[in-house]
């Protein structure tokens, strides 16, 4: 049984990656990441920045339909927990914190971590 008011992490859980991130084969089908990857970051009303993340593809498409403008970037999986620690790692000084299903709409709750902690929480296979 975990902490009441912790949220444990099942995957796969979904991130948005810039398009040119990720390398194809001639038909198209994506094959592999460059290292880094260009991981979507945003600003936030108090001039810090966050890393969005989120449960499910269809949280992650409703995100990227309501921000507009995020054209340049794919919805991808991220299927454990050692890749979710590198992508947190890749944010790194760029990203203050992880925020969990953060919507565009005012007034829906969302979750948030600083970035360390979460970074930490994930590597330990905790639950934040």
């Amino acid at each position: 049984m975990h902490e009441l008011g912790t949220f444990v992490i099942t995957y796969p859980c979904w991130a948005l990656v810039h398009k040119d991130s990720i390398t194809r084969v001639a038909t198209g089908k994506p094959t592999s990441f460059t290292s880094p990857m260009k991981l979507l970051v945003l600003d936030d009303s108090a001039g810090k920045s966050m890393f969005p993340f989120f449960t499910d593809a269809d949280l992650a498409s409703r995100f990227k339909k309501a921000t507009g403008g995020l054209d340049d970037f794919v919805i991808f999986a991220v299927k454990d927990a050692a890749m979710m620690a590198t992508e947190l790692r890749m944010v790194r000084g760029e990203a203050d914190a992880l925020t969990l299903d953060k919507l565009q709409v005012k007034g829906r709750s969302y979750a948030i971590w600083p970035l360390e902690y979460a970074l930490e929480k994930v590597e330990a296979g905790q639950p934040l």
